[in-house]
């Protein structure tokens, strides 16, 4: 059951059922429905549901606030309506394709990250019971453990290809069923056996031999098949879920259910053999080929590369197409190179964050490295980066260094992984099947070297600072927080605001300003955890893990980005006084719209008490808003701080 299944099914009811929606938006807090007939909406039943803030008629549309998990709400809603989400739409015109590209195969593979690690686990795992004498290759219970180890990755395009099709929004066991074509146990002797009929692209990389025809049309089957392939089947899935969309259009509903997925799986299966397979792995065999020759050139360069862009690129999102090289070389020849290559940067974001527990005083940060290294020891590296090292970038450059010193490590003694697996438990992948442990000693080594050059670089360098703190003293976690003017103009005490969500307070305590100029900056140090497309709104997470609310404007959703010009992205790490967003004021207004702002501490429950500014007027940075930790022992202390 879908996590907020209940409460759409609730909406959905309430407003008059599927068939009186006429489409739904949302913004920031809010869901907005345009109705055939209001009339038939229980504002009762509505009112009562206490995970609805509040709901209200303005502008021709039916506003429902639940709050800043609206996304998730809309997206579960747009499902069950069968609509296609408004995000995502924003989001296709927007990004560039690489963006795309990247956001794909990060959905496609997340969902099976656990169990691909734990397949690989496996292999390593079996790999020293092999080693160290314990298994022989024909024992019983090496057979099980390797088909544990291994099930996952033989059958992996029927894996990715149910979570590339719920990506691109169509059925996933017809996903599932066109990846178990291309895995079929018996179709790589059938169409690779035998005497050649002709080889294509002979004397290339890309030479393929052609045993089978199609009606007459070359199959080109490789002699690997796509048993561990990523690429061919996410393609696949994109040109499927087009023509998915096509026949469900075209078809009606009455024979639907059966008709487009015999036409979808008929068509598009030989299609991806005969043309977006061989395409795909057409692809993946000039990437590999290009990192190939680098390495062969010289591997040191390539491991340089490879150790400094990497942690950078896992901060923007951007990391897995190197996983998925891997992936692809493992797949294609058992083994890779280039995994090893980032093994080290866990252990280095671990090394600069046990440095800073080491000299820190101060028992916030110490609290946060405690999880940070634990997380970090198994490849789960972001709390380590945006809790301890990012805010301080030397840190962060210094996990670099170690990372791309332990990368050149391994490089040169040409250690390999044999299995996907990373953390503390991955060294094990670096033993090679035939049971030589060179790569494991080397692997150990390198990542001992570079936890030590970061830590080092990281001990002899700190001083106690946290610039990423909105603290307005001390550190012993009894200071204020403040948060600052993220614009100017005139403050606007909050019940007088036109709009009852926020005038009274159900999405927290705060203050509203009405803008002199068009620019909005950030309000502290932190991260920009929410953004909506339009720009009209965004949500900052400060280092205190003060949850910020900044709504540009009364119901300026329905300018659709119209005079917002975005200068940030979602995720982004902002520092107080960087501009997120510029707006026209004049637009804005002659369009008919208040720009009063309001800007509020969403998860205001967590503390004390939320202090407003009592001035008339405000200017960029100045204090707006005093969060009183929630010690009431301190109350005094804090209220004349």
């Amino acid at each position: 059951m879908a996590k907020y299944s209940d409460l759409v099914s609730f909406i959905v009811e309430n407003v008059g059922g599927k068939d009186n929606i006429l489409s739904v938006s949302h913004c920031m807090t809010r869901l907005r429905f345009h109705l055939k007939d209001y009339s038939l909406i229980n504002e009762a039943n509505i009112a009562s549901n206490s995970k609805i803030a509040t709901a209200q008629k303005a502008g021709g549309e039916y506003q429902v606030v639940v709050g800043t998990m609206v996304g998730e709400i809309h997206a579960e809603l747009s499902s069950f309506l069968g609509l296609k989400s408004d995000d995502s739409q924003t989001a296709e015109k927007s990004d560039s394709l690489l963006n795309r590209i990247i956001q794909v195969i990060t959905k496609s593979i997340t969902p099976v990250l656990g169990v691909l690690m734990a397949s690989g686990l496996i292999q390593g795992v079996l790999a020293l019971l092999v080693a160290c004498g314990v298994l022989q290759t024909t024992d019983g219970a090496y057979i099980i453990l390797n088909v544990m180890g291994n099930a996952l990755f033989n059958f992996f395009p029927i894996f990715l290809g149910y979570t590339a099709a719920k990506a691109f929004k169509m059925d996933g066991f017809v996903g599932m069923a066109i990846g178990a074509c291309l895995v079929f146990p018996t179709i790589l002797a059938n169409l690779t056996s035998g005497d050649p009929l002709f080889t294509l692209f002979a004397g290339t990389i890309f030479s393929t031999p052609v045993y089978k025809t199609f009606f007459g049309i070359p199959v080109i089957f490789p002699t690997t098949g796509y048993t561990s392939t990523v690429v061919p089947i996410i393609i696949s899935m994109y040109f499927t879920s087009k023509f998915e969309k096509f026949l469900k259009n075209h078809i009606p509903d009455i024979v639907a259910f059966t008709i487009v997925p015999f036409l979808t799986i008929a068509v598009c299966v030989p299609l991806t053999i005969l043309a977006v397979g061989p395409i795909a792995n057409f692809l993946s065999l000039l990437i590999t080929a290009v990192i190939t020759y680098l390495n062969n050139l010289s591997p040191v360069i390539t491991s340089i590369v490879v150790g400094i862009v990497y942690q950078p690129l896992v901060i923007l999102g951007l990391h897995w197409p190197l996983i998925t090289i891997g992936i692809t070389n493992m797949g294609a020849v058992g083994s890779d190179y280039i995994i090893p290559m980032i093994f080290t940067a866990s252990f280095t974001q671990t090394a600069v964050v046990l440095a800073v527990y080491c000299k820190t005083r101060d028992k916030k940060i110490k609290n946060i490295c405690v999880p940070a290294m634990i997380s970090g020891c198994f490849c789960i590296i972001e709390p380590a980066i945006y809790g301890i090292t990012l805010p301080v970038k030397k840190r962060f450059a210094f996990s670099i260094a170690g990372a791309t010193v332990g990368a050149v490590i391994i490089s040169l003694f040409g250690a390999k992984m044999y299995a996907v697996s990373v953390g503390v438990l991955g060294t094990v992948a670096f033993i090679n099947p035939n049971g030589d442990m060179g790569g494991f000693y080397i692997a150990i080594i390198a990542t001992l070297i570079s936890m030590v050059v970061s830590f080092l670089l990281t001990f002899f360098t700190f001083n106690e600072q946290n610039p990423g703190a909105v603290s307005a003293s001390g550190g012993d976690g009894t200071a204020n927080l403040l948060i600052h003017s993220p614009l100017k103009g005139k403050t606007v005490k909050l019940e007088n605001v036109q709009d009852a969500s926020f005038s009274k307070g159900v999405l927290g305590k705060g203050i509203a300003i009405s803008p002199s100029e068009g620019k909005l900056v950030a309000p502290c140090d932190g991260i920009v955890s929410n953004l909506f497309s339009t720009g009209h709104a965004l949500g900052i997470t400060s280092d205190d893990g003060c949850e910020i609310l900044i709504h540009v404007g009364i119901d300026t959703v329905r300018l659709n980005g119209k005079y917002f010009t975005i200068r940030t992205k979602q995720g982004s790490r902002v520092k107080k006084g960087d501009v997120l967003v510029e707006f026209d004021i004049d637009a804005i207004t002659k369009e008919g719209y208040s720009l009063i702002t309001p800007v509020l501490v969403t998860n205001s429950d967590d503390y004390f008490d939320i202090v407003e500014t009592t001035s008339e007027s405000v200017d960029y940075l100045e204090q707006l808003i005093r969060v009183l930790p929630n010690k009431k022992e301190n109350a005094g202390k804090l209220a004349e701080a």
